[in-house]
């Protein structure tokens, strides 16, 4: 009859353990109750986010600045989830500046300011942002792709591809840069590097086959202004058949059958793709 006894025992024990865990005031209580901690703050604030609860994750980092209301990492931080909550410009780039204020060079900072202002247009703001981070430091690779990719957004095209290129050959299978290089030979119309830029792409990048169809698609485009329209027009139906809801690879194939004569085989997909239209449409 010992052995039940002491088995019970041990349960009752782990049961009074549990309870005071439960009860014991967790760590951000225990920080912040005095203003020591305040990283728990933050640290929450960025795992709310990384849950997509971003007005939980907004409240951490703004109890975080109520201790702290001149940290820069703070600010940064807050702006970011601004602009994801709302759009808020305004606020957005008033906390950036005020970081910037703070810390002239933070990296941060400056990042995400040449982000916003490359989304809102501000293309000319952006590339001078950027070239804050670079000038900072130019041998650093993310800061030659953040300043290569505000000069291409900004059209600058050969600059861009300039900044870019030493990148590519130190990093091969960088999705971004390869991207970003894709992007400038189809502007200069430079093909069929275009073509070899989006292979490399395809290679690295396993993402969803919507996004794969977006590549197939650029790449026989490229392929249609080389004049292998055999290879345009596979690529057209392998880009329909992984993202069939994209009207605009339907209509890059009607217009390329069109211009070799296949009436029929465009008459096809027309009616396909008023198919799709009409089951789109609400009921």
């Amino acid at each position: 009859m010992a052995q039940p006894s002491r088995q019970l025992t041990v349960i009752l024990v782990c049961l009074v353990c549990f309870c005071l865990a439960c009860l014991a005031p967790g760590p951000l209580a225990v920080y912040g109750a005095n203003g020591a901690g305040n990283s728990h703050y933050e640290l929450a604030g960025r795992y709310m986010s990384s849950r997509n609860n971003l007005h939980k994750a907004l409240g951490s980092i703004e109890r975080a600045l109520a201790i702290e209301p001149e940290n820069a990492n703070y600010l940064v931080r807050k702006a970011e989830i601004v602009y994801e909550i709302s759009e808020d410009e305004k606020t957005s780039f008033g906390l950036l500046d005020k970081a910037l204020k703070l810390s002239p060079r933070n990296r941060q900072a400056l990042t995400l300011k040449a982000k916003l202002a490359a989304q809102r247009g501000d293309q000319d703001l952006a590339v001078s942002t950027a070239r804050l981070i670079y000038e900072g430091a130019p041998a650093d690779a993310d800061a030659r792709i953040a300043y290569g990719r505000a000069l291409v957004g900004a059209g600058k095209y050969i600059e861009g591809a300039q900044i870019l290129e030493p990148v590519l050959k130190e990093q091969p299978r960088n999705p971004v840069v390869l991207d970003l290089m894709a992007l400038v030979d189809e502007k200069r119309q430079n093909w069929s590097r275009a073509i070899s830029h989006i292979n490399g792409l395809l290679e690295v990048l396993h993402g969803t086959p919507y996004a794969r169809s977006e590549l197939i698609a650029r790449r026989s485009l490229a392929y249609e202004r080389l004049g292998k329209t055999d290879l345009a027009l596979s690529g057209l139906r392998e880009a329909v058949k992984l993202g069939p809801t994209n009207h605009k690879f339907r209509l890059e194939l009607i217009s390329i059958l069109k211009k070799t004569g296949d009436i029929a085989g465009a008459q096809k997909e027309e009616t396909a793709l008023k198919k799709l239209e009409a089951d789109m449409l609400p009921f």
